[in-house]
C-alpha cells in the first residue's frame, strides 16, 4: 500500500501550492509560452498541477495513490495516470518540462526514477525536483530539538543533497544546479518546516494529519513531543531557549530544488 493511501485523507486541508515555490520551478523549466506539455511527478492532490493549469500549460498528473487521487480538485483539463515514478508509462521525450514537489523521498528506486523522468523529457528541456535534505538543519533549531527522532530517521531515509546532485548528473549525463530555499513564514503548503515560525502548529492534528513523517510517528511518541512542546509553550521555556527565532524572516530547513537540462 504507498504511505498516502494510509495517511492522506486531509492532504488537501493543508497542502496548497505555495505561488513562490511554484514560481521557482516555473522560472527553472524556462517555459517561454502557453500550451507547453508538463508533467508533475508524485503530484499528490494535483494542487501544483492546478496551480500551472492555471498559468496556461497542459499538464498531466502521475500519482500512485488512489486515496490522493480521489482528493484531486476538480479539474478535467488535467490528465491523471495512476503510476510511479519509475514507470512512466508514457512515451519517450514527451514532455516540455517535468517538475516534482517534495515527492522523491518516496520514490522506491531514485535512480530510475530519474532515468524514467529524463525520458519522458525533451532535448534540450528542463527537469526540477523539489526536495529537502534534512542533514543540513541546524541541530541547534528548536524543530531539530523537539523532533529529533524525525530528523534521524529522515537523515537515513533521505539522500544527501550533493549525492542526489551526483546521482542526477550520472544518470541523465548532465549538469545540476541546486537552488537554495530558505523558508519565509508565510508558506501555504504546510509540509515539515513550514511551521518554524508559529510552533503552535505543530499541537494543530490538521496541520500534522498532512505532514509524511508526524503522520507516521508512533501515537505515544507524537503525544509525548506535543505534550513537552505544548507545557514549554504555555510556562515559557520555549520562548527563553528559542524565542530569538521569531525575529528572523527565514529558516534553512534544508530545502533546495535541484535543476537540469536533458542534453
Amino acid at each position: 500500500m504507498e504511505t498516502y493511501d494510509k495517511i492522506g485523507f486531509n492532504y488537501n486541508k493543508t497542502r496548497n501550492a505555495d505561488p513562490r515555490i511554484a514560481s521557482i520551478i516555473e522560472k527553472s523549466l524556462h517555459l517561454n509560452e502557453n500550451n507547453l506539455k508538463l508533467l508533475d511527478v508524485g503530484a499528490g492532490t494535483g494542487n501544483y498541477s492546478k496551480f500551472f493549469y492555471s498559468k496556461g500549460y497542459d499538464v498531466t498528473a502521475l500519482e500512485p495513490s488512489e486515496v490522493m487521487i480521489a482528493q484531486a480538485l476538480e479539474n478535467n483539463n488535467i490528465k491523471w495516470i495512476k503510476g510511479t515514478a519509475e514507470h512512466i508509462d508514457i512515451q519517450n521525450n514527451s514532455f516540455d518540462g517535468v517538475f516534482s514537489v517534495l515527492a522523491s523521498h518516496h520514490f522506491n528506486n531514485l535512480q530510475l526514477a530519474i532515468s524514467e523522468i529524463n525520458r519522458t523529457l525533451k532535448s534540450k528541456h528542463f527537469a526540477v525536483i523539489f526536495t529537502a535534505d534534512p542533514s543540513v538543519v541546524s541541530k541547534k533549531s528548536w524543530l531539530y530539538d523537539y523532533f529529533k527522532i524525525v530528523f534521524e530517521k529522515a537523515i537515513s531515509n533521505y539522500i544527501n543533497i550533493e549525492n542526489f546532485r551526483s546521482l542526477i548528473e550520472s544518470t541523465a549525463n548532465t549538469h545540476v544546479e541546486i537552488i537554495d530555499y530558505p523558508l519565509p513564514d508565510n508558506l501555504v503548503d504546510n509540509f515539515f518546516a513550514s511551521g518554524w515560525k508559529n510552533p503552535s502548529l505543530y499541537l494543530d492534528q490538521n496541520f500534522i494529519s498532512g505532514i509524511s513523517p508526524l503522520v507516521s510517528l508512533e501515537t505515544n511518541t507524537l503525544n509525548q513531543i506535543q505534550k513537552k512542546l505544548e507545557n514549554d509553550l504555555k510556562n515559557g521555556t520555549w520562548n527563553s531557549k528559542f524565542g530569538r527565532i521569531l525575529e528572523e524572516n527565514y529558516f534553512d530547513g534544508g530545502y533546495r530544488f535541484l535543476v537540469w537540462q536533458k542534453p
